[in-house]
This record gives C-alpha cells, sequence and structure tokens, in this order.
C-alpha cells in the first residue's frame, strides 16, 4: 500500500510540474515559438469540440459509487467489512480526502479556467468521486472487478465532465483522482491497524495485486499526453508552421492469442482519441483519430509490464474554417510506440507511453511526423 500512495503523490507533484509549465516546440528551422502547456492545449480541445457547454450532473455523478456501496449493504449482500468497520474505514477515508483537497486548493489558489474562484487545484468533485469509487472497489472488487470497472468508470465520467464544464483544468482531474485513491488506501490502513482481522467477511479474499503470465488480458482505459511536431512542419505560403498539443482518447486491447507463451501475448488494439493542434495566428482546430492494429506484451517482476503496438487509420480534421484556411485535410494516420505499466491494483494498472506518429493531412506537407508522450490508466481482466 505504501507504494502505491508514493506512486500517487508522484503523480499530483508531476501533474502540476510538467503539465502545467509551458512546452516547447521541437519543429526544424530553429524556431523557439512556445506551444501553449498541457493544460491550455487540452483547454482548447476542449472548446473546439464542447464550446460553451454547460451542465450539472457531475454535481451528483461524484456521490453514485457510494450510494451503490450502500445500497448492496442495506440489502443485506456482504461486503469485506461490517457495518461498523465499514463506517469507520470510509470515515477516515474522508478525513484525509478533504484535509488534502481543501488544504492544497487554498495554499495553491489555483484559479479555474472560467475565471470563477481560486480554487481550481485539485478538483474536488473528482476526489470525491474517486475515493467513494476506490471505498466500493475495497469493499466489492473482491467478489467481482465488474464493481470495481463501474464505479471507477463513473469516476472518470466526473472528472471528464469538470472539463467539459469549464471548471478545472485536466491536472486538477489528474491531481484529485489520485488524492481520491490514496485517501482510501490510507483511511482503510489506519482501520485495519485499529481492528485486525476483527469485522471481515469470513468469505474475503485479499487480492493479488500484479500479472499473471499464464493469462491473456482484456483491457481498456483512458489515455492523456502531449503531441510534438518534429521536422520542418510546414503549411502554406503565410501560414507558419503548425505546432502540437494535447491528445487524448479510449485504448481497448483484445487478446488473440489464449494461451500465452514465455513470449508473451498479442492481440487487437483499437483507439479512438482527439489532438489539439495550432495553426497560424493561434487559432486552433481539432483532429480525431479512429484507429486499429496489433501489440505484444510480456509481464515480468510481477508488476511490469512491457508493451508494443501499430496502429493505422483516419484522422478526422474538425474547426473546418480554421483547418480549411491553413490548407489542412483529413488523412492517413500512423502510430508506433511502447510503454511501460505498472499493476496498481489487482485489476488496475498505468502505463507511461512513447509513441512515434506520422500523418498525411496538409497540402505542403504529404506526411508530418510526431512524437507523443503520455500516459494511461486502464482496467484489465
Amino acid at each position: 500500500m505504501k507504494y502505491l500512495v508514493f506512486f500517487l503523490i508522484v503523480i499530483v507533484v508531476l501533474s502540476v510540474k510538467s503539465f502545467s509549465s509551458t512546452a516547447r516546440t521541437v519543429n526544424g528551422g530553429g524556431s523557439n515559438t512556445p506551444l501553449p502547456s498541457f493544460d491550455r492545449s487540452m483547454f482548447t480541445m476542449r472548446y473546439n469540440a464542447a464550446g460553451d457547454c454547460r451542465y450539472y450532473l457531475d454535481d451528483y455523478f461524484q456521490y453514485s459509487p457510494a450510494a451503490v456501496m450502500l445500497g448492496l449493504k442495506a440489502c443485506g449482500y456482504e461486503s469485506r467489512s461490517t457495518w461498523g468497520r465499514m463506517l469507520v474505514s470510509d470515515a477516515f477515508s474522508v478525513a484525509v480526502m478533504a484535509a488534502a483537497v481543501n488544504g492544497i486548493k487554498y495554499t495553491v489558489r489555483r484559479m479555474r479556467p472560467d475565471g470563477s474562484a481560486r480554487n481550481s487545484f485539485p478538483s474536488g468533485h473528482t476526489a470525491t468521486s474517486f475515493m467513494a469509487a476506490a471505498m466500493l472497489h475495497e469493499e466489492y472488487g473482491w467478489r467481482s472487478p465488474w464493481f470495481s470497472f463501474g464505479g471507477y468508470a463513473i469516476a472518470s465520467a466526473t472528472g471528464i465532465s469538470r472539463i467539459i464544464n469549464n471548471r478545472h483544468w485536466a491536472t486538477d482531474v489528474i491531481a484529485g483522482a489520485a488524492i481520491g485513491i490514496a485517501s482510501v488506501k490510507l483511511g482503510y490502513f489506519l482501520a485495519d491497524l485499529i481492528f485486525k482481522k476483527k469485522n471481515i467477511n469470513g468469505q474475503y479474499v485479499k487480492p493479488v495485486i500484479g500479472f499473471d503470465s499464464s493469462r491473456a488480458y482484456y483491457d481498456i482505459g483512458l489515455y492523456l499526453g502531449y503531441r510534438f511536431f518534429i521536422g520542418d512542419a510546414g503549411l502554406p505560403a503565410g501560414k507558419g508552421i503548425l505546432r502540437g498539443g494535447g491528445t487524448s482518447g479510449i485504448e481497448i486491447s483484445v487478446p488473440v492469442s489464449r494461451r500465452p507463451s514465455p513470449k508473451g501475448t498479442a492481440g487487437v488494439a483499437l483507439r479512438v482519441g482527439a489532438n489539439s493542434c495550432i495553426a497560424y495566428n493561434s487559432l486552433s482546430f481539432n483532429t480525431y483519430d479512429f484507429m486499429a492494429g496489433g501489440y505484444w506484451r510480456r509481464p515480468f517482476a510481477r508488476i511490469l509490464e512491457v508493451d508494443a503496438r501499430i496502429l493505422a487509420g483516419y484522422s478526422l480534421v474538425g474547426n473546418r474554417e480554421v483547418s480549411a484556411s491553413a490548407g489542412v485535410l483529413s488523412g492517413i494516420a500512423l502510430s508506433a510506440g511502447c510503454s511501460l505499466a505498472v499493476a496498481t491494483g489487482e485489476n488496475f494498472k498505468i502505463k507511461a507511453i512513447a509513441e512515434y506518429g506520422a500523418s498525411r493531412f496538409t497540402s505542403p506537407k504529404p506526411i508530418l511526423h510526431s512524437i507523443v508522450l503520455g500516459g494511461s490508466a486502464l482496467f484489465f481482466w
């Protein structure tokens, strides 16, 4: 548990230090034109796709996993803990989460993207939702991993909604998710010190964290990253260079070899994603990728896994008024990369990703080359 908490704290620190700072281009021609930060590019992507969209469902979504947990318990479906132990564990978790979120909010005093207040970092809604999902996972995840998947899917939707609603930056949400999960790990750890082996369901089996090399896993998750165009990413005369930005989406892996050998597992990889790009005069547009391909992966050291994949598909250009005037067209897209994953739970892993991309969507340049650096959080089963 202590390693997971440390890992989540590192994510929070890196999300502020690395993603919130201003990036630099790696385009040719000696350009030092600053790129927008990860947060700014994700804000631009959100605005290009959703405009002034605003809704309030995330105010209620954040409590849904906790409502499910309490409902199952009230209906007599036995969980990990008795009522007393569960409520003590959850009380510790809520106290840790509230102290961390409010302490950081009013110390950092980061302005919200809509300019309404200086309490943006971290996202309290996201922290609450991921805390509730982690509680559901602790109490019922051992019965079926789909309880955990459902809880974290709702928590992820809450975090994404906070960005769409223009209430939080992307790194606010990343930090909120990390704090929410870490608070539950710490809360249950403290309760375990008090109760020890008392008041635990006799059928409860402590889950084993890590990868089983004899199994071929499916997985689904969300990825976030930053795309840097390399070489001379030129646009038509007078339009300057094409600059990169944030990238995000959903990735799915389906194994084909059901009996993994020591050499690893192969399968089919699918991806649907969005990318933020900047043309000229700081005007921006999105592209939307629909890609499929193959992957190979191999676990090692129990909690680590290497992955390599090649994808091909179509990149559809949005914001036509900007992209068309810049000479940017829809076209083919290729991607090849590798990743290193660490299992952070019995059905969860986090990956660091590095990829090379090649796209054809500008008139003067048949092929544009790019590098994507990022990460993803995935549920595997």
